[in-house]
């Protein structure tokens, strides 16, 4: 069985890059995606950079949710707030889809697809010369049924061969299911299994790979070794060739406070104790990953 040791938001900020870098120089990161927005992007660039040989596959972490557009924002109007910042998260995008007359959509999957094009031209050319390997999305967004086709016509576009799909197998681990975010993740988890359906349909027509399943939906934001084990348990029993188990081990500096003035949830998230709970977790399960995969 092949196993990606993943970690989401390489580029959000330096601090954010800190426990990430730390993660991939002990050999325990095979993928990172990257925040082509991100206000540490170039930081992590010179990182990635200094050493070629060394492999990491590089996934550009598609984004609406936080920091400046790449695109000015007066042709997103739709997406961004008065300082020209991304502003949508899932629930978001959802409601303003259903809530819009047919021209309103058809303007918002325009200026979606205008500014994911130039974030992934962004990434493909400051990592240049890695290689992009797959497209995934910040808050999972990219699942969405109207924008998948979006995220993987563009992957076909700049020639990249692999997309992620949110499909993740239930697996059970009794500390962190008492969490109290985990009810929020279960249904999270149900929603994002049932939209994987129909990606798995999209893929075929545009001839893109991607992992059997993910892991780091249930327990994202409380990724521990043990969660992650009874992923690596359930993904062996059904027999799975090819899973990604998805940390978010990079945690913001308690004095970036600027990249989510506007989004105080989502720089809550970024400052979490447990992130480094998850790096440690991730650094744990990297010296244990020989005899995992037995």
């Amino acid at each position: 069985m092949r196993i990606d040791l993943h970690a989401d938001d390489l580029g959000a900020t330096r601090g954010v890059n800190e426990n990430i870098l730390a993660a991939w120089d002990a050999g325990a990161l095979d993928s990172a995606s990257i925040i082509a927005n991100g206000d540490g992007l170039y930081v992590a660039v010179k990182a990635i950079n200094s050493d070629i040989t060394r492999r990491l596959r590089l996934v550009v972490h598609l984004n609406l949710s936080e920091g400046r557009s790449l695109i000015h924002p007066s042709r997103l109007t739709l997406l961004v707030d008065k300082l020209g910042r991304l502003r949508h998260g899932f629930a978001s995008l959802w409601n303003l889809w259903q809530s819009s007359d047919m021209q309103t959509r058809l303007r918002l999957r325009n200026q979606i697809e205008v500014e994911w094009r130039e974030q992934i031209k962004k990434a493909i050319e400051i990592f240049t010369p890695r290689c992009i390997s797959a497209v995934d999305s910040h808050i999972h967004v990219h699942m969405l049924p109207f924008l998948f086709p979006i995220a993987a016509r563009l992957a076909t576009e700049f020639t990249i061969p692999e997309i992620r799909i949110s499909n993740e197998c239930y697996h059970f681990s009794f500390k962190e299911s008492l969490w109290t975010g985990f009810p929020i993740n279960i249904l999270k988890h149900l929603l994002l299994n049932i939209l994987a359906r129909s990606a798995r349909k999209v893929i075929k027509t545009y001839n893109l790979k991607s992992p059997d399943a993910i892991f780091g939906v249930l327990y994202s934001g409380h990724m521990s070794y043990e969660t992650a084990c009874a992923a690596l348990k359930v993904g062996r029993q059904q027999g799975l060739e090819w899973i990604e188990i998805l940390f978010h081990p990079g945690r913001a500096s308690e004095y970036e406070t600027d990249r989510w003035s506007g989004k105080p949830e989502i720089g809550r998230f970024y400052k979490h104790p447990f992130r480094d709970v998850e790096r440690d977790a991730l650094l744990r399960i990297a010296a244990n990953k020989s005899q995992i995969q037995k």
